[in-house]
């Protein structure tokens, strides 16, 4: 999404509110040493904590490493994202009003963040609601070439969040228009479902497929990845680009590996 420039009172504000305690200690045990907090560095691994975050100061440093910051800062290297992604979460967690420097675009710019957190949240349905399908009598099959086929275990199936898109051409559809009251169009913006030609109906993307969650580095799902267990074609089928999915800049499987990454400086790729 292309966000216009924050106002700097919009910045300072989030600053303001911001408890650094609170940001890290969601990312890292932390035990309070005198006036401060002792932790075990993300950002390189340590057998003895000498990672330290000061509530007075508001800044962490680590004596191992080096790393040292605010929370923004300290948000930013975890989840390598921007100064403004990290800032504009944080508004929405503290509830600081986003400004930016244009007025006209304010109104705009909290459509925008609106939208996008409704998409995330049906994308988060969708993977719990193919993950009990999977557990049901219709995802039988799609269970047994997992087990059988290829001898994944149920800690692997649920640790990947696996599951089974069912085979009628309405089932998720329904699911997430007349029992989670989600507007037609926000499930085809998310690329779950296909309008069709009448444009007052609209059918499932995926049917009958094994279905796998994409993620993004914070661990939120933004597409899926769908193996058909059948003769239909193709045999993989990828969700669309989308607000949330963009095919080209995200790699599966990093939301997972990135703290191993981080701390070794070594990746592997496979396809």
């Amino acid at each position: 999404m292309d966000i216009p420039r924050l106002h700097p009172d919009t910045i300072e504000e989030v600053k303001a509110k911001v408890d650094i305690i609170d940001v890290i200690g969601g990312h890292v045990v932390l035990k309070k040493r005198g006036k401060d907090y002792l932790g075990t560095c993300p950002f390189h691994q340590e057998k003895s904590p000498s990672f330290s975050v000061s509530p007075t100061k508001q800044m962490y440093y680590c004596f191992g490493c080096q790393a040292g910051g605010n929370a923004i800062t300290f948000l930013m290297e975890l989840g390598k994202q921007s100064f403004t992604e990290v800032v504009l979460d944080l508004a929405r967690r503290y509830q600081v009003s986003v400004q930016t420097l244009e007025p006209e675009q304010r109104q705009e710019l909290q459509r925008r963040l609106s939208q996008r957190e409704q998409l995330y949240e049906i994308m988060a349905i969708t993977a719990n609601f193919y993950q009990h399908a999977l557990n049901q009598p219709q995802g039988e099959t799609a269970l047994a070439y997992l087990k059988e086929e290829r001898a994944f275990s149920e800690e692997t199936i649920q640790g990947f969040q696996l599951g089974y898109a069912p085979a009628g051409w309405e089932t998720l559809s329904n699911y997430l228009i007349e029992q989670k009251n989600f507007p037609p169009q926000a499930i085809v913006s998310a690329g779950l479902a296909i309008a069709r030609k009448d444009g007052n109906s609209y059918y499932d993307r995926f049917r009958d497929r094994l279905m796998i969650p994409i993620r993004d580095l914070r661990e939120r799902v933004i597409g899926f990845g769908g193996r058909t267990l059948s003769d239909e074609q193709p045999k993989y089928l990828n969700s669309p680009e989308t607000e949330l999915f963009d095919k080209g800049n995200t790699l599966y499987g990093l939301d997972r590996a990135k703290d191993a990454i981080s701390k070794t400086d070594r990746a592997v790729v496979v396809e």
